[in-house]
This record gives C-alpha cells, sequence and structure tokens, in this order.
C-alpha cells in the first residue's frame, strides 16, 4: 500500500506546481470615451475605450483605442483651415504620470497607444481626454472643448 500513495502524492505536487506556474491574468475594466471640440459643427471629435490594465501586472497602462476625427464629411459647416489635437492625459490624484496628443487635419486617424507611469509602479486612477483646434498657418485663433474626465471603473 505504500507504495501507491507515493505516485498519488506526487501527481498532486505536479498539478500543484502546474497551478502555480500559471500566468497571472491582469485585471482589466474597459470605459468608454468621447470628447469634442466644442464648436457647433462637431469639427473635432475624439471616441473610443480605454482599458485599464492592473494588477497583477508589472506595469500598469491604460490601453487606449478608438479615432480622432477632423472636420468629418458629415459636418454642417464649409472646411477651415484648421487641424484638431486629442490630448489624453494620466493622473494618479494630482500628478500627471503621462501624456499624449494625437493629430488629425481633414480626415480620420485610428488611435492606439498605452498610458502609464515611466517609472512603471504608480496605477493611474483618471485619464482626461481633450480636443482642441489649431490653424494650419501661424496665424489664427486656437479653441477647446470641454475636457471629458474619466475615473478607474
Amino acid at each position: 500500500m505504500r507504495s501507491r500513495t507515493w505516485p498519488a502524492l506526487g501527481a498532486v505536487v505536479v498539478a500543484v506546481g502546474l497551478l502555480g506556474t500559471q500566468p497571472a491574468m491582469a485585471a482589466q475594466a474597459s470605459v468608454e470615451f468621447s470628447a469634442d471640440s466644442g464648436d457647433q459643427c462637431g469639427r473635432g471629435v475624439t471616441e473610443g475605450t480605454l482599458d485599464w490594465l492592473e494588477e497583477p501586472v508589472i506595469r500598469p497602462i491604460v490601453q487606449v483605442k478608438g479615432t480622432l476625427a477632423d472636420d468629418p464629411d458629415i459636418s454642417p459647416c464649409a472646411p477651415d483651415q484648421m487641424h484638431s489635437r486629442a490630448t489624453f492625459t494620466a493622473y494618479n490624484g494630482d500628478t500627471i504620470l503621462d501624456s499624449e496628443t494625437l493629430r488629425a487635419d481633414d480626415g480620420t486617424v485610428e488611435l492606439a497607444f498605452e498610458l502609464s507611469d515611466p517609472n512603471g509602479v504608480t496605477a493611474i486612477d483618471r485619464v482626461v481626454v481633450q480636443v482642441c483646434r489649431f490653424p494650419n498657418s501661424p496665424i489664427g485663433t486656437s479653441y477647446c472643448g470641454k475636457a471629458a474626465e474619466y475615473k478607474t471603473p
């Protein structure tokens, strides 16, 4: 009987060892975002998802996926000589951890990037998204829509 116990115990030890070496899955929470340039024509618009990848990952990040559109074809206003910029700013409390700005001019660009603490340690607790419009020439006035804030779910 004693010889039967050892193989069974060995199988249990191997099974526990295999379970212990499984890669840890990161907790993920997704939030839809949207922000615009604040004008009546809807000239600058960004939308998509913010995916918070948190513990037990090594580096907490927020994945940004979506689009930024400038002067879409369905705009009721005549084209202007301006472009749109969307800025995504990641915070922990009042501290800015990361920021990314993308540009679109008379078209739509795909967004796919990550925000994270450059040191790889601090988690992001909110992301602020804002769309602004700027003239294509050095002369002109820029303006911004209302900043949209998204907190970690």
